[in-house]
């Protein structure tokens, strides 16, 4: 019995496998008969990329769920079973068909959005204003956003995915004139059986009772999708294009190439290496649909950032990047760099059918542009148009400091008209905020230096025992109410507001071509003013680096000399090497900010040394307290420790 069911599963198991083969064979038969036969509905031909699209549904399942509708089903019935087949777009020569100036509140131009055919986009926003205008060394004439990229701003893209690349709209758009003005530009073009309209408008610079100057930077986008076919259409993974960006410069320190996004009203930035992780395969796009809504996505160099915001309530939770490659950097010929484009999902939407006599279903949907210059105080009255968008400055862990010493720089601006005097100014203010501690660090390291004939006793007494040593030099500083880190306190303070400055510098448009005096061409360059051919390479002679390292060395000379450990104080004197090295070539604004500061410095040292000097006296037990400080506790613990160590050894 127990043999026989036993043969009896065996012939169940092969009878499965068999049926499973011969289900599989009569599908593939019946598909080959199906796309081989001449009754197989054949798919349109067009010579633009069709929209991906699928029916919403059959006859039957109309009349199943509407019986009213079973004799209505002549364009249902047409899109019974299809789905239409998404091919490469074809490639076209753009033209422009229109351009947009934008002018500012005194009504001096300062923007030019050039609307191309192609895909009824921006190709292009050109910079008009002076201060954001690039001069020489490697830098474009004129500054033009989105120039690099094969599609313009705000094309419709279709198909999003991780899997393959998306279809861009290659439609042929042509103006509609009577609704076409200085203000606004509408285009039209005919994409399989939509029709798409695209309205482009100036934003006002007033918006109720105050001025926005950045709203001249922006555009209004409406984009209305109509459908005139017999099918019934669902649009789903649309999205829209929102630019591409490249770094502006060949130098090391202005590769700030990002793809940027306000997601759940937190700021998102990505770079080239997003692509290239370090574990892991690299990627050729992301496309990332989350819980969490995109209020907006975009890309940024150091200086410039477009932007693409949907309003009017739309929800939106996808949003798409990729790496660009091969493309031109500004001014090197044929020297190649590599960039970074991105798109924001359209949410999913149904187009009902239309036909001869009927218009059919539509669909509106509204975005604001943003393609500009990353200026601080400008973004920060954009918050309530754009949320967050002033966090493309990203000053990152300093922005406590550097978003004041930005303000401060503009308003110095204001007064002189010079970035370069601004900054001067600026560097003498937060010298003067800091002059206590300054005169308080000097005289800690004037009465330090008085102390060191003690402090050598000390060391020679106990030259075999270092702990003991350095707790009885504890005991001393503080008999004599002397802090041994008094003196280094403005250092340590300078380098927060130093960095904070250094974030200020890499992102603020403002310097861009902002010359100073002289030599001094250009604050977001290098004050180079001839180079020295060694060994083959051409040496920039940069004099602004080279005068702060020599004023840093003079003021570190009018400091008293509190002696130290040995390697400390050569520590000490190869600070200003090490600061020579750091800013040479970095851009000419930061070696002037800390030359400046030097300068300001000895001056300030000038002064403190004809004031009253301190004296070398003890303190009261009374009034220095029973505490004692964070270093002698220190230094008494690592005695305890050592003596500890020495017990357990037998010593």
């Amino acid at each position: 019995m127990i043999l026989c069911r036993a043969k009896s599963k065996k012939k169940d198991k092969i009878m499965d496998k068999t049926a499973w083969i011969v289900v599989t064979l009569c599908a593939v038969l019946l598909g080959i008969n199906m796309w081989f036969s001449p009754d197989r509905p054949q798919q349109p031909t067009v010579d633009t990329p069709p929209v991906q699209q699928e029916t919403v549904a059959t006859p039957e399942q109309q009349a199943a769920t509407d019986p009213a509708a079973a004799g209505q089903t002549e364009s249902a019935a047409a899109a019974s079973g299809e789905q239409m087949q998404q091919i490469a777009p074809e490639q076209r020569e753009a033209h422009p068909l229109a351009t947009l100036t934008s002018r500012d509140s005194s009504g001096k131009p300062v923007a030019s959005f050039v609307i191309q055919d192609v895909g009824g986009s921006l190709k292009t926003v050109e910079m008009l204003g002076k201060a954001i205008n690039s001069t020489k060394h490697d830098l474009l004439d004129d500054v033009q956003l989105n120039s690099q990229a094969q599609q313009g701003i705000g094309t419709l893209m279709f198909g999003l995915s991780n899997e393959k690349a998306p279809v861009f709209d290659s439609t042929v758009y042509s103006i509609v004139p009577e609704e076409t003005n200085e203000r606004q530009v509408t285009v039209e073009g005919k994409l399989n059986d939509l029709m798409i309209r695209k309205i482009y408008t100036l934003k006002p610079l007033q918006v109720g009772d105050e001025t926005i100057e950045g709203n001249a930077y922006c555009l209004e986008l409406t984009v209305q999708v109509q459908n005139t076919g017999k099918l019934t259409r669902l649009a789903k993974n649309w999205g829209i294009y929102a630019g591409a960006t490249a770094p502006i410069s060949s130098q090391e320190w202005s590769q700030f190439t990002y793809y940027i996004r306000n997601e759940d009203k937190s700021f998102h930035k990505e770079g080239l290496s997003s692509f290239r992780p370090w574990f892991g395969s690299a990627k050729e796009r992301v496309l990332l649909h989350g819980e969490d809504p995109i209020s907006w996505v975009g890309v940024m160099n150091q200086y410039y950032a477009t932007i693409v915001q949907p309003v009017g309530g739309q929800v939106v939770h996808t949003y798409y990047a990729a790496p660009l490659k091969g493309l031109r950097l500004p001014g090197k010929g044929d020297e190649k760099a590599e960039g970074v484009e991105s798109a924001i999902g359209m949410p999913e939407f149904t187009l009902a059918a239309g036909g001869e006599g009927r218009s059919g279903g539509a669909q509106s949907f509204r975005y604001d542009i943003f393609a500009g210059p990353k200026l601080n105080l400008m973004l920060s009255d954009m918050t309530k148009e754009i949320p967050k968008i002033d966090h493309i400055m990203d000053y990152g862990v300093f922005h406590v400091i550097s978003y004041p010493m930005n303000w401060l720089i503009n308003v110095f601006h204001g007064w002189f008209g010079n970035w370069g005097w601004a900054i001067v100014a600026m560097t003498f203010v937060v010298r003067l905020l800091i002059w206590p501690l300054y005169r308080k660090s000097y005289m800690s390291m004037k009465s330090m230096s008085l102390l060191q004939p003690k402090v050598k006793e000390i060391r020679e007494k106990y030259s075999n025992d270092q702990q003991k040593a350095s707790m009885e030099m504890m005991k001393l500083y503080r008999e004599y109410g002397i802090s041994p880190m008094g003196g280094c306190l403005p250092m340590f303070l300078q380098i927060p507001i130093f960095f904070s400055f250094f974030y200020v510098l890499q992102t603020a448009a403002e310097f861009r071509g902002a010359p100073f005096i002289g030599w001094v061409h250009d604050l977001s360059q290098m004050d180079t003013v001839c180079t020295l051919p060694i060994m083959g390479y051409d040496l920039p002679i940069n004099v602004l680096p080279i005068v702060m390292a020599i004023t840093m060395i003079l003021q570190m000379r009018m400091n008293p000399q509190v002696g130290g450990d040995p390697m400390q104080q050569r520590i000490m004197k190869l600070m200003p090497l090490f600061f020579f090295a750091f800013c040479y070539y970095y851009p000419s604004a930061l070696a002037l900010y800390w030359t400046t500061t030097n300068l300001i410095s000895i001056i300030q040292t000038w002064i403190i040394r004809r004031m009253p000097q301190p004296e070398l006296t003890k303190v009261s037990p009374a009034k220095r307290g029973s505490k004692k400080g964070f270093f002698e506790r220190m230094a008494e613990a690592q005695q305890a420790a050592l003596a500890e160590q020495r017990r357990r050894n037998g010593n």
